[in-house]
């Protein structure tokens, strides 16, 4: 991904095109995303990492529940797991997290994003930092370009 890939593009008639970017999501070996409960943290080697990252329950009516941005992941999943109000969104059909490492210039701006298109149950207490910035859209966890545009247009 090139830094103009943020920007997005122009058609023959000069009119600004919205690209939504594919970000690698985090998954375990098997493909899938991870538990936060079950997840071992230490051995995810994500100590010192900067990253993005997302918590959502799935169930009935699966929801997201929190979005951040961390200078430390694993202090801040660990802190997610001694959360309470976050840790209630397991009984809802399990408490879900993956994480995107990302351009530390950029990220403010995809959490901006994130955190208006998600809504979550939960809003992190620096979303009002990063309302200013300028939004990146990335595609949520799950989502496609097709799923994306029929869900946020």
């Amino acid at each position: 991904m090139g830094l103009f890939d943020f920007f997005g593009s122009s058609d023959k008639k000069g009119t600004v095109k919205s690209k939504v970017q594919d970000i690698p999501w985090s998954k375990n070996p098997a493909g899938k995303y991870r538990r936060l409960a079950f997840t071992e943290l230490e051995k995810e080697n994500i100590s010192g990492v900067s990253a993005i990252y997302v918590l959502w329950h799935g169930g009935v009516k699966p929801g997201w529940v929190y979005v951040g941005l961390s200078d430390d992941l694993a202090v801040d999943l660990t802190d997610a797991c001694q959360n309470r109000d976050i840790m209630e969104n397991d009984m809802r059909g399990g408490l879900f997290v993956t994480w995107a490492t990302i351009n530390p210039k950029a990220a403010p701006g995809i959490v901006a994003f994130l955190t208006d298109a998600l809504q979550p149950d939960i809003i992190n207490p620096d979303a009002d930092m990063y309302r200013n910035k300028d939004h990146i859209k990335v595609l949520p966890p799950g989502y496609t370009q097709e799923s994306f545009t029929k869900m946020f247009g």
